[in-house]
C-alpha cells in the first residue's frame, strides 16, 4: 500500500546541532527515535500504517538494512542514495495518486517535486507544531476499516432490519480532504 503521509524526518527534526560535550554519542539516533515515538503517540492507527519516515543514512541503525517497520509506520533510511531527498522524489514520483499525498519537508526542492505531482507539501515545523496540538494535517484522511454496527430492528416499512437498510444507501465512510474538513469546522465549531 503506498503512503498518504511522507514525512522527511532530519527535517522534521530541524538543524539540530550536536550536543555540547558531556551529552550522550549516540544523541542522533536519540533525536529519531524521540520523533518516532512522537509520530507513533500522535497518530492514528490508520494513518501510522499509511505513513513513510526517511532517513539520511550511509550506515543506518545496527541490525536494519534499509528499512524497518516501527509502529506500524514505514521507516527508510536513504542506503545507496546520496540524500534521503532522493528518495523521497522517488516514492512521490513513483505514487499511484499523488493528490492523496503530504510532503512533510521543508526543503523546496521535495516542495517542487511535490508541487509538480499534485502532492500537498507542508513545511516541517508548521506540521509538527500542528501535530503536537492534536491537528493532523493531510491532503486525504484515510477512511477507517470499521464499519459502525447498528442495532437489528425492523425499523423500516419493508420489514428489513436496519443493517440491511443501510447496506442499500451511500456509506458516511468517505475520506475528506482537509479543506473540507477545515469549512465545516470554521461553520459548526468544535469540542
Amino acid at each position: 500500500m503506498y503512503p498518504l503521509l511522507l514525512i522527511d524526518g532530519y527535517n522534521v527534526i530541524g538543524p539540530v546541532a550536536p550536543p555540547s560535550r558531556g551529552a550522550s554519542a549516540n544523541w542522533l539516533q536519540d533525536e529519531r527515535q524521540l520523533l518516532l515515538n512522537r509520530l507513533s503517540e500522535h497518530l492514528t492507527d490508520i494513518i501510522r500504517s499509511r505513513t513513510c519516515v526517511v532517513f539520511d543514512a550511509r550506515n543506518p541503525p545496527h541490525g536494519v538494512s534499509d528499512r524497518m517497520s516501527f509502529a506500524d509506520m514505514d521507516v527508510r533510511f536513504a542506503v545507496g542514495y546520496p540524500e534521503a531527498d532522493d528518495l523521497i522524489e522517488e516514492l512521490i514520483f513513483q505514487h499511484p495518486n499523488p493528490k492523496s499525498l503530504t510532503v512533510v519537508s521543508s526543503d523546496h526542492r521535495l516542495h517542487a517535486a511535490a508541487k509538480r505531482k499534485k502532492a500537498l507539501p507542508i513545511d516541517s515545523d508548521v506540521w509538527l507544531d500542528a501535530l503536537l496540538d492534536g491537528q493532523i494535517q493531510m491532503a486525504k484522511l484515510p477512511k477507517e476499516n470499521s464499519k459502525r454496527k447498528r442495532p437489528k430492528q425492523s425499523d423500516s416499512p419493508s420489514g428489513e432490519s436496519s443493517d440491511e437498510a443501510a447496506s442499500s444507501g451511500p456509506t458516511l465512510d468517505a475520506m475528506l480532504d482537509t479543506d473540507e474538513i477545515q469549512k465545516w469546522l470554521d461553520q459548526y465549531g468544535s469540542d
